[in-house]
Order: structure tokens, then C-alpha cells, then sequence
């Protein structure tokens, strides 16, 4: 397939298609770093994505990013092999992400940095508003080091449950809170 058959096999309405793309990145990116997480300026930021392939089909309200598959917004960043959305009446109301592993990063209005990794992450949307990650599951805050086989994170609640991986055991590893200078 050349380069112009694969330009005309997306969307011919360029605004659709960017509220497409637009609405996966940005709930791809905010699912995967709660607001706690981000930086507040980051919701401000204009919205990168790059793969080598898009598939958009407005009535299904479905879009299939594969291949290297980049989003960004601000210091929020996901990277997957494959990247599927899925919009009703224009919500997102589910998103799914596989890589080898997918992996998602930000960094906090306190400086915190934050990365997690797994082989699957599922953001479901509109009432449930959770995200699960799936398969050697790790995620760090600065030094401190989560893993788990899976995570469930309830975004409204902020709880997460995890279990435990081929050992059946999750792992933590948290360094001490540092004291505030004084002054």
C-alpha cells in the first residue's frame, strides 16, 4: 500500500477524525495518570500521536492504533503496540492497550514521577472509571516500586486491589518519607 491509498483510508472528515484521536489520547492518557498524578498544566498541552496505522470507524465509534503507537500530552505519555478505543455518543467507554509492555509515564505538580508498565492496560470509562493493568504489571513513584501479575485502580475511589504474580506474591518497596526543610 503506498502512502496516498494509506492517507485516503482514514477518515475524509479531518475534524472527526482528529476528535477521534484527540478523545483516545486524551482519555488513554489521563486513565493511565489520575489527576493525582499529573501535572495540572498537562490537561492544557496540545496532544501528540503517532503510529504507524489508524483505523477510525465513526459508526462503530471504535479507532485501532497499531504499531509503535506514541501518545502524549504535557508529561503524560502512553507507548503501546496497539491502542483500541471505543466512544459511545462521543464518551470514551472503553480503551485498551497492549505492548511488550505498554508503558505509561508522567510527573506530578510535586515533582513525583511516575511510571508504570504491563503487558495490558484496560481503562473502562463512563460509571466504572477504572483501570486494570495485566502481566508483570510494575509500577514506580520516584524510588518506590510496586509489582503485581494484575492491578485494579478505581480512579473515583483511588483504592486499588492487586494479585499476586507467578509466586502469588505482590511486591512493594518504599523508601522513607523525607522531613520538610526548615526554615
Amino acid at each position: 500500500m503506498n502512502r496516498a491509498s494509506e492517507h485516503t483510508s482514514y477518515s475524509t472528515d479531518r475534524s472527526s477524525a482528529r476528535l477521534v484521536i484527540g478523545m483516545a489520547a486524551v482519555v488513554v492518557l489521563s486513565m493511565a495518570c489520575s489527576a493525582a498524578y499529573a501535572l495540572t498544566s498537562d490537561s492544557d498541552q496540545p496532544i501528540s500521536v503517532r503510529a504507524r496505522s489508524v483505523e477510525a470507524n465513526e459508526k462503530t465509534g471504535i479507532s485501532i492504533y497499531r504499531g509503535n503507537v506514541v501518545m502524549s500530552q504535557g508529561t503524560l505519555r502512553l507507548e503501546a503496540d496497539r491502542v483500541e478505543v471505543t466512544l459511545r455518543d462521543g464518551i470514551t467507554e472503553l480503551v485498551r492497550a497492549w505492548g511488550r509492555p505498554a508503558r505509561i509515564q508522567s510527573r506530578s505538580d510535586k515533582g513525583e514521577e511516575l511510571r508504570a508498565r504491563a503487558l495490558r492496560v484496560v481503562y473502562y470509562g463512563t460509571e466504572t472509571r477504572r483501570v486494570d493493568l495485566y502481566g508483570e504489571v510494575e509500577i514506580k513513584r520516584d524510588a518506590d516500586v510496586f509489582t503485581a501479575s494484575v492491578v485494579h485502580y478505581a480512579l473515583d475511589d483511588q483504592t486499588f486491589s492487586a494479585e499476586g504474580d507467578s509466586d502469588g506474591q505482590v511486591s512493594a518497596i518504599l523508601q522513607p518519607a523525607k522531613p520538610e526543610p526548615t526554615r
